[in-house]
């Protein structure tokens, strides 16, 4: 197994974290996408909901790209 490959993270609030990993088991097996949350819920003001999700997407979107950029020998 190779060693995982961070594709993105970043905070989606003052205290909690989200990671994007991109993990290559075994010959044979086809690579894995594991997203790590916070341990515990997150919560918050409502007022504050459209940063976090913005925050989210923000995170998933760069894994995203940085997935294509792996795929296409860049990464």
């Amino acid at each position: 197994m190779n060693q995982p490959i961070r594709l993105s993270s970043g905070n989606i609030t003052d205290h909690h974290e989200i990671t994007v990993i991109l993990v290559e088991p075994a010959e044979g097996t086809p690579p894995l996408v594991q997203v790590q949350w916070p341990l515990h819920p997150t919560t918050g003001a409502a007022t504050h909901y459209p940063a976090v999700a913005a925050a989210i997407v923000r995170i998933i979107a760069e894994s995203a790209t940085a997935l294509a950029r792996d795929k296409a020998g860049g990464l």
